[in-house]
């Protein structure tokens, strides 16, 4: 069986998690964010989740109608030839269950026969850290006032990848948003416009997609966290948070 994850590769995400779940709770309790943010704050960051869930469905799109209808990777859409230039052996979707969900999951999926579709061997091992997954604050402070795991929350359009060159990646791929803002803005300076965040008038460019590496893989079976005072063990997610809550374990802390 041919693997395509290799020990030592870089594990990048892209996208930040917990972003469907936000949403989900800002819809169903408005009431207790316009208790708990200001107007202004809580307008500026719905703007900023909406467009970063703009961004990926866009290329999502842009990616399909390229390829006639079949789905495409939307990153290839943005760089394209990128899983050449920078190693990328595999990719994981992060959607229902959350980040670590999807992490124990792509490490497993090592262990799938293509052909059978049975498990052989034990996949591959990762050590990764907490604190280099994209999560914005309004997410945390999201989490905080439901006492929820971020990195158990169902996101959406974000993935996770396996590469050789992953800091490379993450720092071009942010660039060459910036880069496509900022020639957006030059343009309508051009046109009489102006970029800023003092009127409703000006031309606001948009927050990049996030991108970072977050961890490496490796040949033992082990998968760990090695951010917090101890090292602790990755295992087994069978809950996604927003379901657990939805579901009335949580009812008393609304």
């Amino acid at each position: 069986m041919k693997h395509k994850i290799i020990p030592g590769q870089d594990l990048v995400m892209i996208g930040e998690v917990g972003t469907y779940a936000a949403g989900q709770l800002l819809k169903l309790y408005p009431e207790k964010f316009r208790e708990r943010f200001s107007r202004s704050y809580l307008e500026e960051e719905l703007r900023k989740l909406s467009e970063q869930e703009d961004a990926m469905q866009q290329w999502f799109n842009a990616a399909r109608e390229a390829r006639a209808g079949q789905e495409e990777d939307p990153v290839e859409y943005l760089m394209p030839g990128y899983k050449l230039k920078y190693g990328v052996t595999k990719i994981y979707p992060v959607d229902k269950g959350g980040v670590l969900k999807a992490l124990w999951d792509f490490c497993e999926s090592e262990a799938m026969d293509p052909e059978t579709g049975k498990k052989k061997g034990n996949g591959v091992g990762c050590s990764f850290r907490y604190d280099r997954i994209p999560v914005s604050q309004f997410t945390m402070e999201i989490c905080e006032i439901f006492d929820l795991s971020p990195f158990r929350l169902w996101s959406e359009n974000c993935r996770l990848l396996a590469m050789n060159k992953g800091t490379q990646f993450c720092e071009d791929f942010i660039n060459l948003q910036l880069e496509h803002s900022k020639s957006i803005a030059d343009e309508g300076f051009l046109k009489g416009q102006r970029a800023g965040f003092d009127s409703e008038g000006h031309l606001r460019t948009k927050e990049p997609v996030k991108a970072a590496v977050f961890g490496r893989f490796t040949a033992e079976k082990k998968r760990i966290r090695t951010d917090g005072a101890e090292i602790a063990y990755l295992t087994r997610e069978s809950h996604d948070e927003l379901e657990r809550f939805l579901g009335g374990e949580s009812e008393e802390k609304i």
